[in-house]
């Protein structure tokens, strides 16, 4: 190693470019040249002495040392977070209302609240969990401050910061033939979910008859039905057990376009609380946090 100290904002986006998989799109999230990130990526490199990243034309990918070194750097960019928040904020005060995907309930409220709540003691936060299609209309009619949706990478409509992708794929019982049926019968979410639209758009555009037999608010649900040979779903790959299987081209199934979660916010927020929601955004925005619901997929 050349360098015995690690450059804090060099670990950060590395993070975020093993998030979001280009550098491009951490180049948008860091505020700076495509050119700074590949060059801050390489410094980081030659810091350590390895290689941290893999380059393909479509996009980046950890080598396992670069996933080792996201895991080991956690902690230390939680901690340096928290006390930068702690020192820079002390006086800020206000009410943030936050709105978060139904998908990850269960790591918001073992994991991402509290955090997010000793980062920020004095702000008073709301938080709203709903389907991110839904979330996006209540930040766009100014009832909720920020929120972190899901949508289609692409999406010329997408209105905020990208935080993390999401690969969704065509998902059915492990050994199971239900794909092949006519029509084929679907576990859905309802219509405010951004894989169901994904999903159906695929159908429709090749022609598939379809139909719902399964519909759920729950991904748990959804996911179980799958599992049990109820029906076809969109699942995130990330979420697949070995009870489920991908169903791609041999199975007539076109590949279904990633998804970015993005962080939103709205242009109607009171002005008293716009330094709260800053501060909030920012904590949003932080990797220490987001490595905490992204790795469920």
């Amino acid at each position: 190693m050349t360098d015995r100290t690690l450059d804090i904002e060099l670990l950060r986006t590395l993070h975020m470019a093993g998030s979001l998989g280009t550098l491009r799109a951490t180049a948008i999230r860091r505020h700076c040249t495509l050119g700074a990130v590949s060059q801050q990526i390489k410094r980081l490199e030659h810091q350590l002495d390895r290689q941290l990243l893999v380059r393909f034309k479509t996009g980046v990918q950890l080598t396992a040392e670069g996933e080792q070194l996201i895991a080991q750097s956690l902690a230390l960019l939680a901690e340096h977070d928290a006390l930068l928040e702690r020192l820079s904020h002390r006086s800020t005060q206000g009410v943030v209302r936050v709105g978060l995907p139904d998908d990850y309930v269960p790591q918001v409220l073992d994991s991402l609240l509290p955090a997010l709540r000793q980062s920020v003691p004095r702000v008073r936060l709301q938080v709203t969990t709903a389907n991110s299609l839904a979330l996006r209309r209540l930040v766009a009619r100014g009832e909720l401050d920020l929120a972190i949706a899901l949508c289609a990478d692409g999406d010329a409509s997408s209105p905020g910061l990208p935080l993390w992708r999401t690969q969704p794929v065509w998902a059915g019982a492990a050994g199971n033939e239900l794909h092949r049926l006519d029509p084929l019968p679907l576990a859905l979410h309802p219509v405010d979910c951004a894989y169901r639209a994904i999903g159906l758009a695929a159908l429709n555009a090749a022609g598939r008859r379809w139909e719902t037999v399964f519909a759920s608010t729950s991904v748990a649900a959804v996911e179980s039905a799958v599992a049990n040979g109820l029906a076809v779903s969109i699942l995130n790959r990330a979420r697949l057990t070995g009870a489920m299987q991908v169903l791609g081209s041999r199975e007539g199934f076109s590949t279904l376009p990633e998804c970015l979660a993005c962080l939103i916010e709205s242009p109607d927020v009171a002005a008293q609380d716009g330094a709260a929601v800053a501060l909030v955004k920012s904590r949003l925005q932080a990797s220490s946090l987001i490595e905490r619901i992204k790795l469920v997929g």
